[in-house]
């Protein structure tokens, strides 16, 4: 039984890291202009998007939405010290799924 439940947390362990590195693999072929979503170390967000040259949408403790128009900015994003960058249109899809939670919970 031990070793079948540490099979399948290896596995869905193995699924979320490859499933992360995708998104922020495609955040490196994002459109100059759209919007990516910078997780930080709580506090930086906002200073990381704009250390890196990008406008800010939205911002939180550690996550900014932010965009530039300049190519590598992705890159920049890394240097300035982002944990991880991703497609926007990812934490707003999660982000509605967890409002839609809240309101089937009463919250």
């Amino acid at each position: 039984m031990l070793g079948r439940l540490a099979k399948f947390l290896v596995g869905v362990t193995l699924i979320l890291a490859v499933w992360t590195a995708v998104l922020a693999g495609m955040a490196f072929f994002s459109a100059p202009g759209s919007n990516v979503a910078v997780f930080t170390s709580p506090g930086h967000a906002a200073e990381t998007a704009v250390q890196a040259g990008g406008s800010l949408e939205e911002f939180s403790s550690m996550i900014a939405i932010t965009r530039s128009d300049a190519p590598g900015f992705v890159g920049r994003l890394y240097g300035a010290g982002a944990f991880l960058v991703i497609d926007a249109r990812v934490v707003a899809g999660c982000r509605a799924v967890l409002q839609r939670g809240r309101r089937m919970l009463g919250g």
